[in-house]
C-alpha cells in the first residue's frame, strides 16, 4: 500500500462520491427518471444514513410511484432526524389523507402549523379535513 494514501484520502473520496450522487439524484428527479433518482439517494444513504434531505426527496418519489409505505417510512426517519421542520410533516399528511386516516393527517398537519404557524399549506390541508365534515 501507497504510504501517502490514508484513510482521510479514503474518507475524501467517499465524501466527493457522495456529493456526486447527490448531484445526479437531483438530476435523474428533475428529468423525471425516477428510479434512477431513488438509486442515488439510496447510495448516498448508504454512505451516510443521517441525511435528512435524501430520506425527504426519496420518501416524494416513493410517493410518486405509489409507494405509500416506503414514502412514508422516509418522511417518518427524515422526522426523526430533523423534527423540527413543518414540510416533512405536510408530506407525511398527505399520505395519511389520501388513505383516508384522517386522524393521522390532522396530527401532522397541525404539527406542521406549530412549527410554521404562517403555513398556507398546513392551515388549507387542515380546513380541507375540517370541510369534508371530518372531526377538526
Amino acid at each position: 500500500m501507497d504510504e501517502d494514501f490514508d484513510l482521510f484520502d479514503i474518507e475524501f473520496f467517499n465524501v466527493n462520491l457522495a456529493l456526486m450522487r447527490l448531484s445526479l439524484a437531483s438530476i435523474h428527479a428533475s428529468e423525471g427518471k425516477v428510479d434512477a433518482a431513488i438509486e442515488e439517494y439510496t447510495q448516498v444513504l448508504e454512505f451516510d444514513p443521517n441525511i435528512y434531505l435524501c430520506y425527504v426527496n426519496r420518501g416524494r418519489l416513493f410517493g410518486y410511484k405509489g409507494e405509500r409505505e416506503r414514502a412514508k417510512e422516509d418522511f417518518t426517519r427524515a422526522i426523526k432526524l430533523e423534527p423540527q421542520v413543518a414540510i416533512t410533516y405536510i408530506y407525511r399528511g398527505d399520505l395519511y389523507y389520501d388513505e383516508g386516516d384522517y386522524a393521522s393527517a390532522r396530527e401532522d398537519y397541525r404539527k406542521a402549523l406549530e412549527l410554521n404557524p404562517d403555513s398556507k399549506e398546513a392551515l388549507s390541508r387542515l380546513q380541507r379535513i375540517k370541510g369534508s365534515g371530518l372531526e377538526f
